[in-house]
């Protein structure tokens, strides 16, 4: 065996046993098992000053829920929508009230107060040919990126406001059917923002909003109980030193909203051959390597935001640079028959990039020799204020930034398993990092800023839609 197939069946190892834990949801017994894990993983590699930097969370637990038709016994299965309000143990027992897309003139128009307000979720859309068009330089060597739609963005949806409306109105409950997705089921986790709301509510699958539109009017009793407090979660950070007193960061989450394998245990086995790689030549390089298994990206990607702030006075001004390494991920699509079909392709990724030309010109390199098909590298605004990725914090610090990220259709519910996880892209990957590293060591700071859009000391930048606060 040769020592890269080693180094993949090592990885895949790593994987197997992340999502062996469970479900690692922020703060979660299985989240703080990965850290402890992946402390020790570092201190095996020979990082130095290794240690948990602590990350506070809402860790939100549900323990039932449920959603009844008392007038005929019928049950539809549900899923909490993550960070709502729990309702007392006997459920909130409500008559239905069919709004549609939740759009304002559709709330406008009915009486909801005291209902159980159900709303069509609406997901926002990758426009895979707007991107191409905007990209900094596009990898496309089979042609097979579709000039439009690429899919659904199932991390964004676009009507989640009618939640917080149907709260101001006084609804009892809010009922969103996951009408775009492409497979049945309600298990879905999603949005993910952290913020504890005011409204009990559950998700329920596509399969379910037929029914719900034809029981409008009917009493539902939605139970929705758990629990919440607040923990520390931790940022597992070490060292490789290198010969000067500047830094590269590179970084990875370790929550997930389900044991997930995609999201994020193929990220962070990018993470830990790089660590066993650079961990073997101390000094080799300028600057050190500073790696970052960040918490909270399942709790408005506060892991990073906190690293940020506690090291704006030490670390970050001797920062040159950030790179982020998320998602090695097959593409999927619904197969018409309620659940997911594999493509045979990489999911298309993006490398969301802020640093000037020379840092884009070698990122180009580095994709083209190691064959990363299927590559986007995107302008770090192109979907908003920040990048839709768990390093964005480092973008909005105004530090030269560069973050590998895709975005399929399984990542926020259960499907995301071991056989997802693009395996021949996992050494490409690690190898596209290691000499994008060596690469930026060769620049100065200056070279590397030169041309950023965003720079350090800029006022910080309203939130994205997809981690905006509650109104």
């Amino acid at each position: 065996m040769s020592d890269r197939d080693r180094e993949v069946e090592e990885m895949l190892s790593w994987i197997r046993e992340i999502v062996s834990f469970g479900v690692r949801r922020p703060g979660y017994p299985a989240d703080l098992e990965t850290e402890r894990w992946l402390a020790a993983r570092f201190e095996e590699a020979g990082l130095a000053d290794v240690r948990l930097e602590p990350v506070p969370v809402n860790r939100w637990r549900p323990s039932r829920t449920e959603l009844v038709f008392p007038g005929d016994g019928a049950w539809l299965d549900c899923c909490a929508v993550p960070y709502t309000a729990w309702t007392r143990p006997t459920g909130v027992r409500a008559p239905i009230v069919f709004a549609g897309d939740g759009a304002p003139e559709e709330l406008d128009d009915l009486d909801i107060e005291g209902k159980a307000v159900v709303v069509e979720a609406r997901f926002g859309d990758l426009p895979a040919g707007q991107l191409r068009a905007a990209a900094r330089f596009a990898v496309d060597v089979e042609d097979t990126i579709p000039d439009g739609s690429l899919h659904a963005a199932t991390f964004l949806i676009e009507n989640f406001d009618a939640y917080y409306a149907s709260l101001e109105r006084g609804a009892a409950a809010f009922i969103g059917v996951l009408a775009d997705m492409p497979i049945d089921g309600c298990d879905f986790w999603v949005p993910y923002d952290g913020y504890l709301k005011d409204l009990p509510a559950v998700w329920v699958g596509r399969e379910d909003g037929t029914q719900l539109r034809r029981r409008d009017g009917a009493e539902v009793v939605l139970t929705s109980v758990g629990s919440c407090d607040e923990v520390d979660s931790h940022n597992v950070v070490g060292v490789v030193p290198g010969r000067g007193d500047e830094h590269i960061i590179l970084t990875c989450h370790h929550d997930a909203p389900w044991a997930s394998a995609v999201e994020d245990a193929s990220g962070l086995a990018v993470l830990l051959a790089l660590a066993r790689r650079f961990a073997r030549e101390p000094r080799a390089l300028e600057r050190s390597l500073v790696f970052v298994a960040s918490s909270g990206h399942f709790h408005g990607g506060v892991g990073n935001r906190v690293f940020v702030e506690r090291h704006r006075e030490d670390l970050v001004p001797r920062t040159v640079a950030a790179i982020g390494v998320e998602h090695i991920a097959e593409e999927a699509v619904g197969d018409e028959r309620g659940g997911y079909r594999l493509t045979g392709l990489p999911e298309m990724r993006a490398l969301f990039v802020d640093a000037g030309q020379r840092l884009v010109d070698l990122l180009r390199e580095c994709v083209e020799r190691h064959g990363l098909d299927r590559t986007l590298a995107l302008p770090a605004t192109v979907f908003g204020p920040e990048p839709p990725c768990d390093a964005a914090p480092f973008f909005t610090a105004g530090i030269p930034s560069v973050c590998h990220i895709s975005g399929p259709l399984y990542l926020f519910d259960p499907h995301d398993t071991v056989d997802k996880v693009r395996v021949p892209d996992l050494p490409r990957v690690t190898n596209l990092v290691d000499d994008l590293v060596r690469g930026i060591d060769g620049l100065s700071a200056a070279e590397l800023e030169e041309g950023m859009q965003r720079r350090r000391g800029d006022p910080p930048p309203e939130a994205p839609r997809w981690f905006r606060p509650p109104p």
